[in-house]
This record gives structure tokens, C-alpha cells and sequence, in this order.
């Protein structure tokens, strides 16, 4: 009997794009016959996923699910049609697969975007059930649907402090925030005035769409982001033909509306564009009696 390695295994994945189990269940089966084993595959509808994984997937469901007050996940599965994320089956996929993540032991702050392999390898080749991984599971799923579908995106929020409170916001079925908000009492969380605070946080965040995921304040900002608009608007300045200290006052006028578009805090507070975010999260803070501090949020969007 031909011993199947796991090259053999590999090789016949790859050309393929049928699970890891079910690649070595047909080698078996064929004695390691290769091309005896692609087309066992294909009679079993496995490898019709190599040709989808090339369609564009940029439809789907964002799922929210938290385990606690400071203990949750977003995860967003990509397919090709809103036909499919409509679906009952695909829906019911995407509540197994939300599951089983939040009950993963994913480290805080694991998250990727749609094409961040690196970010999300290593999800996919965790034990999902019956000897598969969450990525062969995935493919099972393109060969059952007949789409492509994709893990775009996951964050994972894992707090031991019981002064951390998740908020999270679904605009519609296209954008997903989660943000992590800290107190200085845990009390805090069950203040009403504390919980309209940070649903309006959150769908500040879905609305005006600070910089993801840093940019809380100006501290979060890339110095190579910051350099690089302030080059632009030094060179905006000089086209214009103005003299080097009006320029000055002009490209530093310019930067703090910068601030104002990409950093939370300082975003203009979406209920009352003539206060801040950071001016309505001290005056609840000042209401409620205690300090009230955004650690970091995420945004994610359906087709970026």
C-alpha cells in the first residue's frame, strides 16, 4: 500500500482546494492515486472551492457575540451575494463558526483584515471538530453554498479588569464596531447615563470613521501618517505662493483639522457637531462621578 505523506496531501489540497482531511480520506481511498483522488473529490463537490476562491467575496455577515461584559468577539464572513448571506444555511454556518471563536482561547487583540494572511493563519489552522480544522471548514463550506467564502476579518477583546465594559454597534448589515471602555468603578456599567455614553460612542465610530484601529487620540497617530500630511500640506502652502509664516500658521491650522477628522476624541461628537467626543465623555464622566477613559475600538466594513 503507497504510505501517503503529507506532501502528497498538500499537493493535492492545493491543486484542489478541498480540507486537509478530506485530501488524505481520498488518497486512502485511491490507494494515492493523484488524479483518481482530484476526481473523487470533484464527484463529491469538494474541489469545486479552488476555482471560487478566486470570486470576489465582498458580501456576507458581521457577527457580535461577547461572552461577558469584557470578553467577546467580532468576526466577519465574507461570501460572493446577498443571496447567500440571506440564506438560512449560510446564516447558520456563520453562528457555528462565530461559536466556536468566541470560545477559542484567542489571545486579546488578535484581528486581521480581509488579505492579512499572516493575522489570520493561524485561526484557520486551529481544531474546529471531527478531525477538521476552521480553515477545512471553511472550504467545506464554498463546496456546500457554491461561493466563495472567506473568514475578512476577526478581533478578539479579552479583558481580566473588571472596570473594562464592551460596547458593540452593527450599522445596518454592512459595519461592525466594538470598543472597550474603562472605568474607575465597575459600578459604573450599570449607570444608565454610562450606557446611552457608550452606545454613542460606538456608533460614532461606525459613522465618522476615525482611524482603525490607533487613533483614540493624537498619541495613536503613525508618526509616518502624521509626516506625511503634514509634508503634503507644507507643499499645498508653497504652491500657493505664501509667504513662510503665514504658511506656517496655515499647515498647523490645517493639521489640528487633521486631528479632528482622524482621531476619536477629537472627531466633533455626532449628536452635537459643536462639542467633541472627548467634551461629552468627560461631562457624563463629571455626571456619573467617576473617570471614563476609550482603551481602543475596531471597525470593520462590509467590502473593504
Amino acid at each position: 500500500m503507497t504510505e501517503i505523506s503529507a506532501k502528497m496531501v498538500m499537493d493535492l489540497r492545493k491543486s484542489t482546494g478541498a480540507g486537509m482531511m478530506e485530501c488524505k480520506k481520498a488518497l486512502v481511498e485511491t490507494g494515492g492515486d493523484v488524479e483518481a483522488s482530484v476526481d473523487l473529490l470533484r464527484t463529491k463537490g469538494l474541489a469545486k472551492a479552488a476555482k471560487k476562491a478566486d470570486r470576489a467575496a465582498n458580501d456576507g455577515i458581521i457577527s457580535i457575540l461577547r461572552k461577558d461584559k469584557n470578553d467577546g468577539i467580532m468576526v466577519m464572513i465574507n461570501c460572493e451575494t446577498d443571496f447567500v448571506s440571506r440564506n438560512d444555511d449560510f446564516r447558520g454556518m456563520v453562528d457555528e463558526f462565530s461559536q466556536f471563536l468566541l470560545n477559542t482561547d484567542l489571545p486579546a487583540g488578535v484581528s486581521g483584515q480581509l488579505g492579512d494572511n499572516d493575522a489570520l493563519e493561524s485561526v484557520r489552522g486551529m481544531d474546529f471538530k471531527d478531525g477538521k480544522t476552521f480553515g477545512d471548514a471553511i472550504t467545506e463550506a464554498v463546496a456546500k453554498v457554491g461561493e466563495n467564502i472567506q473568514l475578512g476579518a476577526l478581533v478578539a477583546e479579552r479583558s481580566d479588569s473588571a472596570e473594562d465594559f464592551l460596547q458593540e454597534y452593527k450599522h445596518g448589515a454592512r459595519v461592525g464596531v466594538l470598543v472597550c471602555l474603562t472605568t474607575g468603578k465597575a459600578a459604573t456599567h450599570d449607570n444608565e447615563k454610562f450606557l446611552e455614553l457608550a452606545k454613542d460612542i460606538a456608533m460614532q465610530i461606525a459613522a465618522a470613521t476615525p482611524q482603525v484601529p490607533q487613533s483614540v487620540d493624537r498619541s495613536g497617530i503613525d508618526p509616518d501618517v502624521l509626516k506625511r500630511e503634514r509634508d503634503v500640506l507644507v507643499a499645498q502652502a508653497k504652491e500657493e505662493g505664501k509667504p513662510q509664516e503665514i504658511a506656517e500658521k496655515m499647515v498647523e491650522g490645517r493639521i489640528q483639522k487633521f486631528y479632528g477628522e482622524v482621531c476619536l476624541l477629537e472627531q466633533p461628537f455626532i449628536k452635537d457637531d459643536k462639542k467633541r467626543v472627548k467634551d461629552i465623555i468627560e461631562a457624563v464622566a463629571k455626571e456619573v462621578g467617576d473617570t471614563i477613559t476609550v482603551a481602543r475600538f475596531h471597525r470593520i466594513q462590509m467590502g473593504e
